[in-house]
């Protein structure tokens, strides 16, 4: 299970910032300013303004600009304000796209609406960007966000219409490729959310890479981050060769689909790591590609130490290296949390990494028998990892709040009432609307308060 912090609607926004190769990278004030002509800038120009509104969008446009380019750290509280801006705007009236998307992504009532609800209101903000004049990569962005709520649901009957967000996406991202003056970081951000969502649909995937391709090394043929794109794409790829089958079941055919397409991402991912070997991402990818390939676990480690070494709080690597260590694949039980432990007590990591030992505990329950996974939880040395984790983050991160609610959520698994309520408090303390959503709704919760009442 992954947490609250790592499953926000707009994960790409907690960005790095990507160092690339000569000329053939913008440094943080050209990325900064192409952030601002094209939301800022390009409001003045064609937004939908009035002075009911006028300053707190305008003042949280310069927010957004500066939270996209990687400049602003304290990106949490950034985020909680312009969401609220952009709700107050379109509550007083605002009709602009470019707020309206704000509103639908970040805005804190709508984590209240049903789903329904949400899913009329992308699809509406992502049709009137798209009808806008604003720039093909802000229109990408609606699309997708379109595209990822009516899809919250597997089965539905709204394919069509995801079907038909997912294909605007893929066009205005090969137009906003075509704009020389795009930021290759921008570039990488944009494509590697697309290849995410698509990572399902074979025929979708590999439309969405031939339609950038042409023009991502025409524009950038000498940049690491392009050979970056190339290689998540042949990796991404190469699974999708392979398929989900346990290894027993898995054709010869398919096994050579996917060392072959492996092939391809080392080869890009070398060549990117050659034209810049100050990128974390590159490998932070490759790990995954060592993986594939059954690597041995010194090579693997290599890349795991120089994307830690150019990102100490490189909370993906860490995450790709413990899959490597899952028992089915190079490692064991005992391995990964080994390795969850040294995220925890390491005095060089930081940022999410501590919460690696609460993913390695995630993922070990979720393997069990239904029957097992409470004997597990109630395990008091799971219990002391879950806390150790959580508070060594709270140590790393002391401006951040949001991690209270899965912190929370485990202590109820381990039934640990006092600490449960310890954080409860907390997060009501903290002044902000209380998520009772992440505890199935408020009734759910309520009867969750009851029960820890009556002693659990």
């Amino acid at each position: 299970m992954k947490t609250l912090l790592q499953t926000s609607t707009l994960v790409w926004l907690l960005v790095l910032l990507v160092s690339c190769s000569h000329k053939q990278a913008s440094v943080g004030d050209e990325r900064l300013k192409w952030n601002q002509a094209t939301t800022l800038g390009d409001y003045e120009k064609f937004g939908v303004k009035d002075a009911r509104w006028d300053g707190p969008v305008k003042e949280a446009l310069a927010s957004y600009a500066k939270v996209r380019s990687g400049m602003d750290l304290d990106q949490e509280t950034k985020l909680y304000l312009i969401g609220s801006a952009a709700e107050d705007a379109v509550k007083a009236g605002c009709k602009d796209p470019l707020v309206e998307y704000l509103n639908c992504s970040l805005g804190l009532k709508n984590s209240g609406k049903t789903l329904k609800e949400k899913q009329d209101a992308f699809s509406a903000m992502a049709k009137d960007m798209q009808a806008s004049s604003y720039s093909p990569l802000r229109k990408y962005y609606a699309n997708v966000g379109a595209a990822v709520t009516l899809w919250s649901q597997r089965h539905t009957n709204l394919w069509p219409q995801v079907r038909e967000f997912r294909r605007d996406a893929m066009i205005d991202l090969a137009a906003a490729l075509e704009d020389k003056t795009l930021p290759v970081e921008e570039a990488y951000h944009a494509t590697h959310e697309l290849f995410q969502i698509l990572e399902h649909n074979t025929r979708e995937l590999t439309n969405a890479y031939d339609s950038i391709e042409k023009p991502l090394f025409k524009n950038w043929p000498k940049a690491g981050t392009a050979y970056l794109i190339k290689g998540e794409f042949y990796l991404e790829y190469a699974w999708r060769g392979r398929g989900n089958a346990n290894a027993d079941r898995v054709s010869d055919e398919q096994w050579k689909m996917f060392f072959g397409r492996l092939g391809e991402a080392e080869t890009a991912l070398n060549e990117a790591w050659s034209l810049n070997p100050k990128d974390p991402l590159i490998p932070t990818v490759m790990i995954g590609v060592a993986e594939g390939q059954q690597k041995k676990r010194p090579e693997m480690e290599t890349w795991f130490e120089r994307a830690m070494q150019l990102n100490t709080n490189n909370y993906e690597a860490c995450r790709n290296k413990l899959h490597y260590l899952y028992p089915e694949w190079n490692g064991s039980r005992e391995d990964m949390i080994a390795f969850g432990r040294e995220c925890v007590t390491s005095t060089k990591w930081g940022g999410h990494v501590p919460l690696i030992l609460v993913d390695a505990h995630s993922k070990l329950a979720s393997e069990m028998a239904q029957d097992d996974r409470g004997q597990y939880w109630s395990a008091p040395e799971v219990w002391t990892d879950i806390k150790g984790a959580y508070e060594k983050f709270a140590q790393l991160n002391p401006d951040e709040t949001r991690f209270r609610y899965p912190y929370a959520f485990y202590a109820m698994r381990c039934r640990q009432w006092a600490d449960f309520n310890e954080q409860i408090q907390l997060i009501q303390k903290d002044g902000a609307d209380f998520n009772y959503n992440y505890f199935g709704g408020k009734e759910e919760f309520e009867k969750l308060v009851a029960m820890v009442k009556r002693g659990g």
